[in-house]
């Protein structure tokens, strides 16, 4: 791992670090500290490879930034794992069946 890569790592174990200090309560809630720190590891997380994320799967907050990612960019869930096609069949099933509902009532 180069410098960088091993600085970025660093900053984004840091940052879960914090983050999750603040919601278990080991530091005092802030609601601007939280959103800023939850920021910044959405941005120091774009473009990196969830295989190369594994160590810091460890923190809550970075298996969530990542599940919210990868639901933004292919509308799955990846800690559902191998059922998360499924579910978003499941899903898409349901919407139409109620949006053919509305479209009946109307």
């Amino acid at each position: 791992m180069n410098d960088l890569a091993h600085n970025r790592h660093l900053f984004i174990e840091d940052l879960a670090r914090r983050l999750a200090a603040l919601e278990t309560g080991q530091r005092r809630m802030n609601a601007l500290d939280y959103r800023v720190h939850a920021r910044m590891l959405r941005h120091a997380l774009v473009g990196i490879p969830r295989r190369q994320l594994q160590v810091l799967m460890t923190y809550e907050v970075v298996c969530e930034v990542m599940d919210n990612r990868s639901f933004d960019e292919a509308g799955l869930l990846q800690s559902a794992g191998p059922q998360a096609r499924e579910l978003r069949d499941a899903t898409d099933a349901l919407l139409r069946r109620l949006q053919q509902g509305s479209r009946k009532t109307v």
